[in-house]
């Protein structure tokens, strides 16, 4: 069920004069099914991703950059980089409503904003995060200047501090080595981004005994990985209430994606 799109105005500036744009904010909301649930009712961090992935590729391809044009383009769109800050998960059956808005680009990264409200209007979540293009044959980036997609060139942001990429800390403890399956491979052919945090907070309750409910969750997408490929998944505690998760494939000289959860 999607509701009335809220109007983001946006200062831009060409030749010399500033100007405000209008951009629409897609919001689709929907309740949160038992098969979206974990152990104790509340939507898992792997399903809240599922939903903020599905709202945001509706919402590119309404403003014409999509993965119709993508396909055009013989290009394809990547999560580069995305942090969520909760204030609480949403619960079975409980509505929710997803806002989300284009925030600004790069050469190299466009950015795109998410906010989560209860059936109330009351915001529960709110997210920032990045996003990449890809060529299809060669997976180089594509440079967004030349591309004319019609991104703003910026935008309100939800996060109060500047979104960064992590970087691996310390040394990690390495929990499990796991062989990519079929089922984790998404209609571009790599690992969808999803699969990546439910492997992570997998990986981080094997290791930990996780108290409380997460109260944040970053995730950095560093390298795409194929069905068959092996990935070890490590992890260290910094002493300062954060989980970090490495994910690397064996023998790599780079790593394939670093999680931060805070609880």
């Amino acid at each position: 069920m999607l509701r009335l799109r809220h109007v983001r105005r946006i200062i831009e500036q060409v030749g010399g004069f500033w100007y405000l744009r209008a951009v629409e904010a897609k919001e689709e909301t929907f309740r949160v099914r038992t098969s979206n649930c974990q152990a104790d009712g509340s939507i898992s961090m792997f399903a809240l991703m599922q939903y903020l992935q599905e709202v945001a590729v509706g919402h590119a391809q309404e403003l014409g950059f999509g993965f119709a044009r993508m396909s055009e383009m013989d290009a394809y769109w990547v999560l580069s980089n995305i942090r969520i800050e909760i204030d609480r998960l949403p619960r079975r059956d409980e509505q929710v409503t997803i806002r989300t808005w284009p925030s600004g680009y790069t050469r190299t990264v466009a950015a795109r904003e998410f906010v989560g409200e209860n059936g109330k209007g009351g915001e529960i979540f709110r997210a920032g995060s990045e996003w990449m293009v890809l060529n299809k044959k060669t997976n180089r980036l594509k440079n967004l200047f030349r591309l004319d997609l019609g991104l703003p060139k910026t935008g309100e942001k939800t996060l109060a501090d500047k979104l960064s990429r992590l970087e691996p800390r310390g040394d990690y403890r390495r929990i499990e080595r796991l062989r990519v399956p079929y089922s984790a491979i998404d209609l571009n052919g790599h690992v969808n981004n999803t699969e990546y945090v439910r492997w992570g907070i997998d990986t981080l309750r094997r290791a930990f005994e996780l108290e409380g409910a997460i109260r944040s969750l970053q995730t950095t997408y560093l390298s795409e990985v194929f069905e068959g490929d092996e990935v070890d998944l490590s992890v260290l505690s910094d002493g300062e209430g954060k989980l970090h998760v490495l994910g690397e494939k064996p023998g790599a000289d780079s790593a394939v994606y670093l999680m931060e959860v805070a609880c």
